[in-house]
């Protein structure tokens, strides 16, 4: 074969291994390394290690702003389903509350039976029961005061192993990562295509 084909025919080759070759290295330098390296001068590390703290206090900024706020928990301890849970509790409280006290005074253990002990339950249940939402109300006003979601989560993500989020980023994207190496390779041999066309378009 003529070396002149040889050459124009090596050149989408060439370059789909180059194309193939950089977007590897692209992806893999999202993580790698994961400590900074000097390298002719330069500092090179990761993108994810170098910024880890920004990324961090971004995701727990989103987090608290767009997916868990204090409205959410303030809806989840007022929510219907809490209300009752709420209310069987208090009953059980009331009734170890009445029998302990039964057994501690026998005096009022002996007026407390029948109508009137149950009258003394439903009146003691509906006190705290009008009060629930107010208690609601307080934990959630004191969690808010307490509870920063989004310092909690920027400082667990800035904490977090390096090696484990990598591991579990490509074990998630494996595919779409392996297909972005590939159309690096793509692209390059379509260039290369590209490149010898116009050597044989040239005079």
């Amino acid at each position: 074969m003529d070396r002149s084909i040889v050459s124009l025919l090596s050149i989408p080759i060439v370059s789909a291994l180059i194309g193939y070759i950089t977007n590897y290295l692209a992806v893999r330098m999202l993580f790698r390394p994961h400590r900074p390296k000097r390298f002719l001068g330069l500092s090179i590390q990761g993108l994810v290690p170098r910024r880890q703290k920004e990324i961090a206090q971004s995701l727990g900024a989103m987090i608290e702003r767009d997916l868990f706020s204090h409205e959410d928990i303030q809806a989840a301890l007022s929510s219907a389903e809490t209300a009752e849970e709420a209310q069987a509790f208090l009953g059980e409280q009331v009734d170890l509350f009445v029998g302990k006290l039964a057994a501690q005074n026998p005096m009022v253990g002996m007026f407390l039976q029948g109508a009137l002990l149950e009258q003394v339950k439903a009146m003691l249940l509906a006190q705290m029961g009008e009060k629930l939402p107010l208690l609601i109300e307080r934990v959630v006003e004191r969690a808010e005061h307490k509870l920063d979601v989004s310092a909690i989560v920027a400082a667990k993500v800035e904490k977090f192993d390096l090696g484990k989020l990598e591991s579990l980023i490509y074990e998630v994207s494996a595919r779409e990562l392996k297909t972005i190496e590939l159309l690096g390779g793509v692209l390059g041999f379509l260039v290369g295509v590209g490149q010898v066309a116009l050597i044989q378009a040239l005079p």
